[in-house]
């Protein structure tokens, strides 16, 4: 059986979908996403709420690998997950288990799927640093060192995906090579065969659906950032960087109001879904699927 991919872009119920289907056919989930990775960031990243449980994060007993997986303060790369998922495929193989990757981090699918070249280990102080100049000087001026140094991947970077931005950098100061160099020359296909499915909305009632939930998660994503920095853990960890939080802070330091961060949260949050739709726009062998109940698009993955 080819490993599921689930893909889509935020909110629009891909976690109680694959949920359904592994019910159905007695599979184990992998998240592709590059914020419920993180652990203490529940409400700002939606992730299902699951227990700890012999070893695996569990959501109504099904087990959801790379969910609640690091720390906040930790750095979680494409190329980690790779590792970590490629392993956790050939487990479940062995076993006989399907596998689901389900998410909206379209890098990390696509690296997956098509491979991703051996880069090196993140480099705490190289990013930290780079992470402040950001901070003081804007987010802009790092990705105008990436035009410069790698213009190739600052097109598909953008200048407020600070991560991927840092990251591009960081490998470049490594190594002397540009992050577009080493992928074009070391980057080698995925043994598994993969079968794509992605859920989308309607666009006028998807605008609507995000506004509503960006509002249910403003109160818990506050509370989250707020703990998170009482407890020591530093604005500039890569947990932080995730959608919304960045704003929190600013709520919390006093830069922003309450109404701007409200405002900023809707804004970036449709960002980010009209760029995880570039993502997965591309891919030739994605079947798209309009959003409805769950049991219905299982029906729809399972017929084909």
């Amino acid at each position: 059986m080819p490993v599921i991919l689930l893909v889509g872009p935020t909110g629009t119920g891909k976690s109680e979908v694959a949920l359904a289907l592994a019910k159905r056919i007695s599979a184990e989930i992998i998240s592709a996403d590059s914020r419920q990775v993180y652990q203490h960031l529940c409400v700002g990243t939606a992730k299902p709420v699951g227990v700890w449980q012999g070893g695996h994060y569990r959501v109504e007993g099904v087990v959801h690998h790379l969910v609640d997986h690091v720390a906040p303060t930790e750095a979680y790369t494409a190329g980690r997950f790779v590792r970590e998922a490629g392993k956790i495929i050939e487990d479940l193989a062995k076993r006989n288990v399907p596998a689901i990757i389900v998410g909206g981090t379209g890098l990390y699918i696509r690296s997956l799927v098509r491979g991703l070249a051996p880069l090196p280990e993140a480099n705490a102080g190289v990013r930290d640093r780079l992470a402040q100049r950001a901070r003081l000087d804007g987010r802009s001026s790092l990705h105008s060192q990436l035009v410069r140094i790698d213009p190739v991947s600052a097109r598909s970077i953008p200048s407020n995906n600070i991560q991927r931005v840092i990251r591009a950098l960081e490998v470049y100061e490594l190594t002397g090579k540009t992050l577009s160099e080493i992928q074009r020359k070391d980057t080698r296909p995925s043994p598994w065969a993969f079968k794509w499915f992605g859920i989308k909305m309607d666009p006028d009632s998807y605008g609507e659906r995000l506004k509503t939930r960006c509002q249910s998660m403003e109160g818990g994503i506050v509370e989250e950032t707020r703990a998170l920095l009482s407890q020591g853990v530093s604005p500039s960890a890569p947990g932080f960087q995730s959608l919304g939080y960045t704003e929190a802070i600013r709520l919390l330091t006093g830069e922003i109001t309450k109404e701007s961060f409200s405002r900023e949260l809707f804004k970036q949050t449709r960002l980010y879904a009209k760029r995880q739709m570039t993502w997965f726009r591309s891919e030739p062998t994605l079947r798209w699927m309009n959003q409805g109940p769950a049991s219905s698009l299982v029906d729809q993955i399972l017929s084909s």
